[in-house]
């Protein structure tokens, strides 16, 4: 098994050692000869600066910016290898389109808080009826500033939210509102409000100088709480809306905490060897990118 990796900036670097740590020989394509070298310290077998060099890989995996995907994809559909790609699939919904034209082998998208076991397990509370009727899902994801300068920070970060709603209901509901911070007319901060039984709520800022990832779930008869990406546990308050404080009761329901990233690097791997696919298809990219726009045009 070897892994062609396209692109060793700070996400393609984490991919790399997480592969690495798999015992799977990884060969880089990068522009930037910086970039190369440090594949190699972190154990890259070789390193390149053009794809054709991929041409005897398994598999693809594209960590470049969003904004280059379309060319990255258009120059590498050819190769025929299975592709994992970084999320989003394209800064506009134009070019997720034209991608979706493009005649590429089998492509998958790197959605990786599907991949959350905190994500699943609230899923898992949602279906199983211990919360009631499901009413309200909010998501909170905040930091200072973002490394991504080809894009806003909607399209940063807002396709995570919404493919945890995907995991959670089995469904994305409809964008309904939105309001936005724009700097020099560049979004920095989004609040998004869609579908209505059950709600959601997505709250992205690069304004916050604390990181926030919050996913809370709210029922008829509880709460259950996600209160950041690296804990091990969910929480579930169980009471209605009419429980008083001191009646209600609390359950903490511990997960594996196995990192999302190298859970979804298996899923590809696992489909490479002729497994199953990974969760999220260029359909599920395709349509992402066009809810984003969606939103946008609410603001």
């Amino acid at each position: 098994m070897r892994i062609g990796l396209i692109g060793c900036g700070r996400w393609g670097k984490l991919i790399l050692t997480t592969l690495t740590k798999l015992s799977v020989p990884v060969m880089v394509v990068d522009l930037d000869p910086e970039n190369c070298r440090q594949a190699m310290v972190l154990g890259a077998v070789a390193t390149a600066s053009s794809v054709q060099s991929l041409q005897v890989s398994d598999g693809l995996i594209v960590a470049t910016p969003a904004s280059t995907h379309r060319s990255v994809l258009e120059q590498i559909a050819h190769l025929g290898q299975p592709i994992f790609i970084e999320k989003p699939l394209a800064t506009s919904y134009d070019d997720a389109l034209a991608i979706g034209r493009l005649p590429l082998p089998p492509t998958f998208l790197m959605h990786i808080w599907r991949y959350h076991p905190g994500v699943r397990l609230l899923g898992d509370i949602g279906q199983s009826g211990k919360l009631g009727q499901v009413l309200f899902v909010k998501t909170i994801r905040t930091n200072w500033t973002s490394p991504r300068t080809d894009t806003d920070s909607l399209r940063t970060l807002a396709p995570h939210d919404l493919t945890i709603f995907l995991q959670i209901l089995g469904y994305i509901p409809t964008p309904k509102a939105a309001i936005a911070e724009r700097h020099n007319g560049q979004i920095r901060g989004l609040t998004a409000f869609l579908g209505e039984d059950p709600a959601c709520i997505m709250e992205v800022s690069t304004r916050y100088a604390d990181k926030r990832r919050e996913v809370r779930l709210h029922g008829t008869q509880g709460v259950a709480v996600l209160t950041d990406e690296k804990t091990d546990y969910i929480d579930i308050w169980y009471g209605s809306d009419q429980t008083m404080a001191t009646d209600r009761h609390h359950e903490r329901l511990f997960y594996d905490a196995t990192p999302p990233l190298q859970l979804e690097l298996m899923a590809f791997l696992e489909y490479l060897r002729g497994g199953k696919a990974p969760v999220s298809s260029l359909l599920e990219g395709i349509e992402i990118t066009r809810l984003i726009d969606a939103i946008e045009q609410l603001i």
